[in-house]
């Protein structure tokens, strides 16, 4: 009976290591299936017309990430308000619908990048609403918010000096939950993962190597290599990081930071990162917020650009906030798998195998 139990135990074990095995390539293709496609991104001139048609069918469904005191002062017409930190809730991604476009937006593009990519990794065609509130209107009435270099830009060194590392197969991540829902719903409980360019600098150069972490770039090879990255960086494609071996050169015992143009493609691979179980950061405004030399930045918010001063609802435009009532949830979104219902099944199953082996060798 003692041999038996054992065999037992290491089933249920196998069993378990199978499942947690299979649950995390599970959520790497999810992730490998929308970045392959590249990233979904709208600007604020597209989004208008789109509502400004004279077509209703094709409308999207507009979801603010902003704090609700904001959204009640401004949003964009139509929007609903939702909380980051709670959306991915089985419940909540319920009220989503599953037959339209979806739009997400917060103050820059950070957040709601994220919050993008996870609802893209789940099956829904969602769209980060580029540089966030800022490019629809940048009212202060309405809390509107936008990078502003004087505040938050930095001039610190980049370099085009390819990074010399040693490449070290590491195994994957374990991903925070055995679903890509319920792995997502518990990395936004939690708040999103961003960086300043002063810290990460700071870090950097505090004479604690210990501490570094990896640094990710994804803008294009052409500008890593030609006008500059951030020294020690390496290059990845987002397209293709999220391949069957793609991160096999990330520790995922170490911080990672991952930086773009302006934060957007960066945040939507944070995302994706932290829901594979890796501890990973966005540079907050990506290599805009890092030095001042526009040719190295390449792509940068510029407010007579890329902000168009568009109406919106709510109490700073002297009109009452509206809400509407969402819809379904797409067929591969949901509740996680009962992989304990399934463990405590298998181990059942198992004991009645076992005691029924014992009563037959003792007739």
């Amino acid at each position: 009976m003692k041999k038996f139990a054992v065999v037992n135990l290491v089933l249920v074990l196998s069993l378990m290591l199978g499942v947690v095995a299979f649950a995390a390539d599970d959520i790497r293709a999810d992730a490998e299936g929308y970045f392959s496609g590249g990233t979904k991104n709208i600007s604020a001139d597209a989004l208008y017309d789109n509502l400004n048609d004279g077509d209703d069918s094709n409308d999207p469904y507009i979801i603010s990430v902003r704090s609700k005191e904001h959204y009640d002062l401004g949003h964009i017409p139509g929007a609903v308000w939702m909380d980051a930190k709670t959306l991915f809730t089985a419940d909540n991604l319920a009220t989503l619908p599953a037959d339209k476009q979806i739009v997400v937006y917060c103050y820059t593009g950070q957040t709601a990048s994220q919050v993008a990519s996870a609802l893209n990794m789940l099956g829904y065609d969602a769209y980060n609403l580029l540089f966030g509130f800022g490019s629809w209107n940048m009212d202060a009435n309405a809390g509107s918010k936008w990078f502003d270099e004087t505040v938050s830009g930095q001039d610190y060194p980049t370099t085009t000096e390819p990074t010399i590392t040693t490449m070290i197969a590491h195994p994957p991540a374990t991903p925070l939950s055995d679903t890509t829902q319920a792995a997502a719903e518990a990395y936004f409980a939690n708040g999103t993962k961003n960086i300043s360019a002063e810290a990460l600098f700071e870090t950097l150069n505090d004479g604690d190597t210990s501490n570094d972490p990896t640094i990710i770039s994804v803008r294009s090879q052409d500008h890593y290599e030609g006008v500059g990255h951030i020294e020690g960086s390496i290059w990845l494609d987002a397209k293709t990081m999220f391949g069957q071996d793609g991160l096999v050169g990330v520790d995922p015992e170490r911080p990672v930071v991952v930086y773009c143009y302006t934060g957007q493609t960066a945040s939507q691979v944070t995302a994706a990162l932290n829901i594979l179980g890796y501890d990973a950061s966005n540079l907050l405004f990506g290599m805009q917020g890092w030095t001042m030399d526009d040719d190295v930045r390449v792509n940068f918010f510029k407010p007579d650009v890329h902000s168009f001063g568009y109406p919106y609802e709510g109490t700073a435009a002297g009109g009452d906030v509206e809400t509407e009532e969402p819809e379904t949830i797409p067929e591969n979104g949901g509740v996680p798998f009962p992989v304990e219902g399934i463990l405590l099944g298998f181990g059942t199953l198992t004991a009645a195998a076992g005691l029924y082996l014992r009563r037959r060798k003792a007739a």
